[in-house]
């Protein structure tokens, strides 16, 4: 895999990273992943993405007043969620560890795992067996359903890093896959011509749902039922999948606004080159369109 690449990804990511938090009046806190792009990322010392902006829309058709803090990883979150420093993290996903200090909305965003690996190197991918007796890696803090996360533990030789030194560790030879988020693979694949230097393994590891999560002991438990009737209402006139395609365009804006800064190869391009990242958003959009829209028909997973 080409090490621009990946180091190109990482000096993204460092930009978009500075550790801060903002605090108002407000009464809530709330936080989530700085690096789970389109769905929540940190930009400009705020968090952004379909999750924040959701979380902004409902709070302010409910009255309920917040302030946002920008944490530097997503294991962090976690712990200032379960200390209580935190009062709601915008997108989760529920297993047995985080039920014990969080409380978690209904489901509004489902997201497949897929298996990444180098171009050239693919393996046949037919069930969680097929991962024994090879080397992986994933991100610091990321968990996949309670179940996959046990077969990881009992089972597989998994490695968790910091999101860019996965990345990283795959690319020098060091894992043979890489256990990531469907979304967050395919903003990758999509960086700088990286769609010809990796594959995503079919089919999905598994399917989880996102949840907005609530720390047990914050009075914002209080408003749950009331922000559940507002997720299940922008489910129901599908204002959720409209939000999740305007800011996955937008995250492609932000790492085609950067690419020329950022890579040797900006503005090099040939015909050829730019109609294939045209085909591969265009099947990008209608993967992740399949799988908002038609929450009924998900993708098989393997098991």
């Amino acid at each position: 895999m080409n090490k621009i690449i990946v180091l190109t990804f990482t000096s993204l990511l460092c930009l978009f990273a500075n550790v801060t938090s903002t605090f108002s009046q407000d009464s809530f806190i709330i936080s989530g992943n700085p690096y789970a792009p389109p769905v929540v990322w940190e930009e400009q010392r705020n968090l952004s993405g379909v999750a924040p902006e959701l979380v902004k829309e409902i709070f302010s058709d409910l009255g309920i007043g917040f302030s946002t803090r920008v944490i530097s990883d997503w294991q962090k979150v976690q712990d200032k969620a379960r200390s209580g420093e935190i009062d709601l993290i915008v997108s989760a996903y529920k297993n047995d560890k985080r039920t014990e200090y969080l409380n978690f909305s209904a489901p509004y965003l489902p997201q497949p795992t897929v298996i990444v690996v180098e171009k050239g190197k693919e393996f046949k991918f037919s069930s969680w067996d097929s991962l024994k007796g090879k080397k992986g890696v994933t991100g610091i803090g990321e968990s996949y359903g309670q179940e996959f996360d046990d077969f990881i533990k009992n089972n597989l030789d998994v490695d968790y890093y910091q999101l860019e030194r996965s990345f990283n560790q795959l690319n020098l030879g060091k894992a043979d896959y890489l256990i990531i988020d469907l979304y967050t693979a395919l903003i990758y694949a999509r960086l700088l011509n990286g769609e010809d230097q990796i594959t995503i393994l079919d089919p999905p590891v598994t399917i989880q749902d996102f949840h907005l999560a609530v720390q047990k002991d914050s009075a914002l438990n209080g408003r749950l039922e009331e922000i559940n009737s507002k997720l299940e209402e922008k489910l129901k006139n599908g204002e959720i999948a409209e939000l999740f395609m305007k800011q996955f365009d937008r995250w492609k804006m932000m790492i085609e606004r950067q690419s020329k800064y950022l890579s040797k190869y900006a503005g090099e391009r040939t015909a050829d080159q730019q109609a294939y990242l045209e085909k591969q958003d265009i099947m990008a959009r209608d993967r992740i369109t399949g799988l908002i829209v038609d929450r009924e028909g998900l993708p098989s997973a393997a098991q």
